[in-house]
């Protein structure tokens, strides 16, 4: 058994302690409320020195750092913005140990390489990447940082002896969100670092993707192994560089938008999606082809959750609190046994933020910046696969936006998942839905129609008032004019039309 890391814990309370401490004494004292102008500046500040702090502390914690930069039910708004500017790029480590590692892989460099080139082309935290030349063709080699397994189980265990320590003090959900967050965090750490299970989320993607104008490069299976990652090289333009795409011929802006469609395309219809398109990961070739690299983070969303994910965006352009405080409760993003009103409220004054402007003015970011401090206010819980799906839509945005200053995501989902029929599907389950209530109500009213027809003959027999129909064609119009305006072009319009007529006819005869 190992022992506990007692050094590297002190290292790392001394440089967090400073900052947490600060942040749990205001959590504690502002939950629920929003900063003055003075708290924020404090916060901001606050903010700059964790992120400071945790590219001192190393690969770990960078890492756990863009992990928590997506997650507003932990840290203020202000915290975020500082977190999502950490980088995953590092100093290689020293080519000697990189040699080591390699041999004790596949043997001698040389037998399995014409030649090997002994400067990264790219230094990460958990690997760096090589050029070389293998059986005459031009070849990536992604290998393992020496020794980083050994890190990074120290710095679990730092982690999880600070959680124990902390969760004394800190309320149940909180320590809850940051048990889960490290939980991810090991999950997702073991899994980039393994070649292998990278090798085959590369070929699934590359399967899915066949067609599309995207290149996902090749694994040579016969010399990767967990540690070592060989694949084709392909030479492009970092996807950022705008001026030098422009000066290919490339039409940037046609270009943010292919690359958006195809990541959103994977989260919708694909069984896994590549979760990391930060520019260091994307490239172009001369052809405005898309090259991506880096399969070790990828994500997946279940049916369900696609389901509900495009209706609580679909709630959201409606401008309606009670259906997206629905579809929260449905993707377990609310505790259910939260102040259903209070959230409502939220969810209101966030939405009139945007009152007099069409969804597809809304930009992502903005929306995300109302989000996270609305999540940060109430009882909010992040799920694990929501985290990526976010992760990655906001880190797409970015680079989509310095492609083409005037590229709106919001208005690329809305039109793709009108496109793909996704808004379409969603209409008609609510008019199915809706129809099924109309029925059951009238049918509750039709069991009672012979006693309803005996009383109108009666009245009429008696010489009683006639019935008055007057009312009911102006409120048939009426709902026939509301059910349009709400579900334009809507099958079953019409029978939904003559059910109700029904049901307000037997309405009238009650009287």
């Amino acid at each position: 058994m190992a022992l506990f890391p007692f050094r590297r814990f002190l290292s790392v309370s001394f440089k967090l302690a400073p900052i947490l401490v600060p942040y749990y004494i205001y959590r504690k004292t502002h939950k629920g409320k929003d900063p003055t102008p003075a708290e924020r500046r404090k916060l901001e500040k606050q903010g700059k020195a964790l992120f400071e702090a945790l590219v001192s502390l190393g690969p770990s914690f960078i890492k756990l750092g863009q992990l928590l930069s997506v997650r507003p039910d932990i840290l203020p708004q202000e915290y975020l913005k500082e977190l999502e500017k950490l980088q995953d790029e590092v100093p290689p480590a020293p080519f000697e140990q990189v040699e080591s590692l390699i041999r004790s892989e596949l043997g001698s460099i040389e037998k399995v390489f014409e030649k090997f080139e002994k400067e990264p082309i790219a230094s990460a935290s958990l690997g760096q990447v090589y050029k070389a030349i293998y059986r005459g063709m031009q070849v990536a080699v992604k290998v393992n940082r020496p020794n980083i397994k050994k890190v990074v189980e120290e710095d679990l265990a730092v982690l999880g002896a600070l959680l124990k320590i902390f969760g004394f003090f800190l309320d149940k959900n909180l320590s809850k969100s940051l048990e889960a967050v490290v939980e991810e965090y090991k999950a997702h750490v073991f899994d980039e670092m393994d070649y292998v299970k990278e090798a085959r989320n590369m070929e699934l993607i590359a399967n899915e993707l066949k067609g599309s104008g995207v290149i996902v490069p090749r694994v040579f299976k016969e010399v990767s192994t967990k540690s070592v990652l060989v694949m084709s090289f392909h030479e492009g333009t970092k996807i950022t560089r705008v001026e030098e795409l422009k000066a290919l011929g490339v039409d940037t802006a046609k270009l943010a938008r292919k690359l958006a469609r195809t990541f959103l395309l994977m989260v919708l219809e694909k069984p896994i999606f590549h979760a990391d398109p930060h520019p260091g990961n994307i490239s172009v070739t001369e052809k405005g082809e898309i090259i991506l690299y880096d399969y070790g983070m990828v994500g997946s969303l279940n049916e369900y959750t696609k389901k509900h994910l495009i209706r609580l965006y679909a709630s959201f352009s409606l401008n309606d609190p009670k259906r997206i405080v629905d579809e929260m409760l449905e993707l377990g993003l609310l505790d259910p046994s939260a102040n259903r009103y209070v959230i409502e409220q939220g969810v209101e004054l966030t939405l009139r933020e945007f009152r007099g402007e069409k969804i597809s003015e809304w930009e992502f970011q903005r929306v995300m910046e109302l989000a996270n401090r609305l999540i940060y206010k109430f009882p909010f819980r992040l799920p694990a696969e929501l985290v990526m799906y976010l992760r990655m839509a906001s880190t797409l945005e970015e680079v989509c936006k310095e492609l083409d200053p005037q590229f709106n995501f919001l208005k690329l989902l809305t039109n793709l998942l009108e496109e793909r029929g996704y808004l379409d599907e969603l209409r008609r389950e609510d008019m199915e839905s809706f129809i099924k209530s109309i029925f059951e109500a009238g049918g509750s009213l039709l069991r009672l129609t012979p006693l309803l027809l005996r009383r109108l003959e009666r009245e009429e027999f008696d010489g009683k008032r006639p019935v008055s129909r007057a009312h009911i064609w102006p409120s048939l119009a009426l709902f026939a004019i509301a059910l349009y305006a709400s579900y334009e072009h809507a099958p079953y319009s019409f029978l939904v039309m003559v059910v109700a007529f029904v049901v307000l006819l037997i309405g009238e005869f009650r009287k």
